[in-house]
């Protein structure tokens, strides 16, 4: 009887298949639709990427508002692989990637082509969310109430929580039944499927007595699923998640390819932006604001190629200075060590492209939006440890660990990593099976800083991290990099007869067998950028000196000028800056707009705590956790 249907469900997977990966749902379907370009606006948003993307789709919800929201790149459904979470590296270094450069660094990327990085952030409609790995990580409350404290008031926790709450559309069912989640916003949020990797690394969590939480609630010192932006096998950028929808409303124009040059101020008011599409250019007009949202290298290079900057910098440049003000200091960005990786004789526990393009996968995920190709790159889960020695009022983690489910996770390519360093670690694994922990620098002390090369908007910035030239920076990575090793201990590594490859790097050899100077040295010649680079347009006090945006987000001393991105975060939290850029354009479109739409979900939050929750929100953190990395000291 089920036999006479097998022809119908092959031709049904064929057919989806066909749909999903080719991208046949937008073949007919002209999404950005080019009319003629008005000479004034009410608003300019520029930059549709992460922030651009919600910010433009909120105000266009007010039908009496008039925006124009200009993007340097394209439509990402031309690319089909941006939808398939596990094709994420695909799309990078393609037209939908900046492929920014960092200048030489002195203190990391020692085994680099030119002792240089590639930051790949994102270009198009949805920016950074096409090319990510998808983690939802909002990071520590602590954060946030150090972002008000220090003068950006209005952004503590318990007012930024409403904002996450209001995007999200949490699919885990116990998360949202606590004051931390919500569920029905245009963001996507759901766990990634108990793999086998996570169950591994959940009995040696439990061996060293590291507590399976939600990161995103009250604790982060911990370990858990990755939580992911995707829907139904789909990546769930903020292209589809909220720019998407708003595609035909008439009162928001978009124009892609298009390249916004200088801003354009009368006296001490952003008057307008002069722009570029193709050889044509052109001066378009906001009658109300100019907003940016380009991300943190884009907002910066327009501000300083405007003459919004640092005096002496901009003299150097020949540029007319309008505003002196701090633009492109205070550049942070996480790192993360060289990975740990794990090999086991036994299948079943990598997750690869190779894998995932059997045709029972393929059928999987078309039919059903499961399988491989639904994994967010391999990255399945992620723990947040105590150093040994960390300070008793630093309430949240310095380090983290992510976790992928394949031994082979990165390649030196995307990297800059020169090809015969890379091999020497990494080439000619003893097995394709296994797993790898790559130790994150949460909360970096170096800060560096973007610069113009000239005033030619052709040219590209000077982007300089200074990664690990603060000795501190090195010693947290280290201990990250100690521990994940010190893993191979667990019973449950020993099950699965994990082994190390133990391999040394030739450049720091000299330094003997995995001791500490050896893995300093390798931290400082294998880098990996996180790139999620913050703190160039710092948001704080209207009288700091120090930040360029105040806590409406607007430029300091300008009118009519906001920024709405990752730049104006004062420093980089203890999660990703993904679903944090979602909440900040949340919040922004509230300001601009003068509503407040998260009213019920604040006096919803104000009644839970009250009548069931009292303690939800007490600092527990130091009376119910263990230090993992002292109890580790036993294995």
């Amino acid at each position: 009887m089920v036999a006479r249907y097998i022809p119908v469900l092959l031709v049904l997977g064929a057919a989806l298949t066909a749909y999903r990966l080719l991208g046949l749902d937008d073949y007919f379907e002209e999404l950005i639709h080019q009319r003629d370009l008005q000479d004034s606006y009410e608003y300019i948003i520029i930059g549709g990427g992460t922030s651009g993307a919600v910010l433009a789709s909120r105000l266009a919800e007010d039908s009496d508002r008039d925006i124009l929201l200009v993007e340097a790149g394209g439509d990402p459904t031309h690319n089909p692989n941006i939808d398939i979470p596990l094709m994420a590296d695909s799309v990078r270094g393609t037209d939908y990637d900046w492929q920014y450069r960092t200048v030489p660094q002195k203190h990391a990327f020692l085994s680099n082509v030119n002792q240089e990085g590639i930051w790949h952030l994102g270009k198009g409609l949805g920016g950074t969310s096409n090319i990510n790995y998808m983690q939802y990580l909002r990071g520590s409350r602590y954060d946030y109430d150090s972002w008000a404290s220090n003068g950006a008031q209005g952004w503590g926790y318990k007012d930024v929580l409403p904002y996450f709450i209001k995007g999200e559309d949490q699919r885990n069912g116990e998360f949202v039944r606590t004051v931390f989640h919500g569920f029905g916003g245009r963001l996507s949020v759901m766990d990634v499927g108990p793999t086998t990797a996570n169950q591994i690394m959940g009995y040696c969590f439990k061996e060293i007595s590291l507590k399976k939480r939600d990161l995103n609630g009250k604790n982060q010192f911990g370990w858990g699923p990755t939580q992911a932006t995707i829907r139904n096998g789909i990546r769930w950028g903020t292209y589809r998640a909220y720019l998407k929808r708003s595609l035909d409303l008439p009162n928001l124009h978009i124009i892609t390819h298009t390249t916004a040059l200088k801003l354009v101020f009368e006296g001490k008011r952003a008057a307008g932006v002069v722009i570029q599409h193709g050889d044509k250019q052109q001066v378009v007009k906001a009658s109300k604001e100019i907003i940016l949202a380009a991300g943190t290298v884009g907002t910066t290079k327009l501000l300083l190629l405007s003459g919004v900057g640092p005096k002496n910098h901009l003299q150097s440049q020949k540029i007319p200075v309008v505003a002196d003000l701090p633009v492109g200091e205070n550049l942070q960005d996480q790192v993360l060590a060289d990975g740990v990786e794990f090999f086991t004789p036994y299948p079943g526990v990598t997750i690869s492209t190779a894998k995932a393009d059997s045709l029972f996968s393929l059928w999987t995920y078309s039919v059903f939006g499961t399988g491989m190709k639904a994994s967010p790159r391999f990255r399945e889960s992620t723990a947040y440890i105590r150093l040994r020695h960390q300070p008793p009022q630093v309430k949240y983690p310095l380090l983290g660990l992510h976790i992928a489910a394949n031994p082979q996770a990165l390649d030196a390519g995307p990297l800059n990593v020169k090809e015969e360093s890379w091999a020497a670690i990494h080439g000619e694994p003893p097995s394709r099976e296994g797993l790898t922990i790559f130790p994150v620098l949460l909360h970096p002390r170096s800060r560096g800083s973007i610069r113009l090369s000239s005033s030619n908007p052709e040219d590209p910035p000077l982007i300089h991290p200074n990664y690990l030239a603060e000795e501190i920076d090195v010693k947290i990575l280290a201990e990250g990099y100690h521990f994940a090793r010190k893993l191979i201990h667990a019973k449950t590594m020993k099950d699965w007869e994990m082994e190390l490859t133990n391999r040394l790097l030739p450049e720091c050899a000299k330094f003997g067998n995995y001791t500490q100077a050896y893995i300093e040295c390798h931290i400082r010649h294998i880098t990996i950028p996180a790139g999620a680079p913050v703190g160039t347009c710092k948001m704080g006090a209207p009288n700091d000196p120090k930040a360029v945006v105040d806590p409406q987000l607007r430029v300091r001393g300008i009118n009519g000028l906001r920024v709405v991105d990752a730049s104006i975060i004062p420093a980089a939290t203890t999660g990703d800056t993904y679903a944090t850029q979602v909440m900040i354009a949340e919040k922004a479109a509230d300001m601009i707009r003068e509503k407040d739409t998260v009213k019920a979900i604040k006096d919803y939050f104000k009644h839970l705590i009250e009548s069931r929750h009292k303690k939800i929100m007490d600092d527990e953190e130091g009376a119910e956790d263990q230090r993992p990395t002292d109890s580790h000291k036993k294995h």
